[in-house]
């Protein structure tokens, strides 16, 4: 399995950044692509169990290995390169079937890059969060900000995170802010932690692990990311 997780590793990347040069990420509309069926037929192949900590999103979160950064905890990657708040949602009821322990959600910035007006999403986003306590009420739901991008993205994505922060708030769930911790002083993603100002580096994931961590050891043992 591991030579296939390293193909995919490489066109995700490939994928994820054409898509958001193309603008082709999906936000009004689910029209799932043959990267995204192949994602989806290798988690039905290898599906979610009850006490399973989920990481759902995009290419930012299926680019991580979960598994090295927080061994000995059950966490299963479900995130696909270009996706969008809309391929999440088409694709909940199987997370939400499984009754996992918890759900760690990143997603966004795809529809951020191409589409002007973030309502929707972020109507998709309260969506998402009341589906999950809804279908699965015992599993511990974890919205995580948006990450920083191109400087040219600074005020959409902080302005984006304000809402998505009032949203948790209003649902009673955590809501996790990354954004800080990964921005520069110019508005971009710093340099340190990506090669292309959008997918996170190898520092860049142990970055997000040094955050994650505490909420992990809240879930899991304590001995989460050791």
């Amino acid at each position: 399995m591991r030579w296939i997780r390293r193909v995919l590793a490489f066109a995700l990347v490939v994928v994820g950044v054409a898509t958001v040069a193309t603008g082709a990420g999906r936000a009004d509309g689910f029209a799932p692509d043959a990267y995204y069926r192949l994602r989806m037929d290798l988690f039905a192949a290898t599906p979610l169990a009850a006490g399973d900590i989920v990481f759902l999103g995009d290419s930012i979160t299926e680019g991580a290995e979960w598994n090295e950064l927080f061994p000995g905890l059950p966490v299963r990657d479900r995130g696909i390169s270009g996706d969008t708040t809309a391929g999440v949602l088409a694709r909940l009821g199987v997370v939400t079937a499984a009754r996992p322990a918890a759900v760690f959600l990143l997603v966004g910035t795809n529809e951020l890059a191409s589409t002007p007006d973030p309502a929707p999403g972020l109507a998709r986003q309260r969506e998402i969060i009341a589906r999950i306590r809804r279908e699965s009420p015992d599993t511990r739901v974890f919205v995580q900000s948006l990450l920083p991008r191109a400087a040219a993205y600074r005020e959409r994505i902080e302005s984006y995170n304000d809402a998505l922060r009032g949203i948790c708030r209003e649902a009673g769930v955590v809501f996790i802010d990354l954004y800080p911790a990964f921005l520069a002083s110019d508005g971009s993603l710093r340099d340190e932690l990506t090669f292309d100002e959008l997918h996170l580096n190898g520092a860049g994931y142990r970055r997000w692990q040094e955050l994650l961590r505490p909420h992990l050891q809240a879930v899991g043992p304590a001995s989460a990311g050791h």
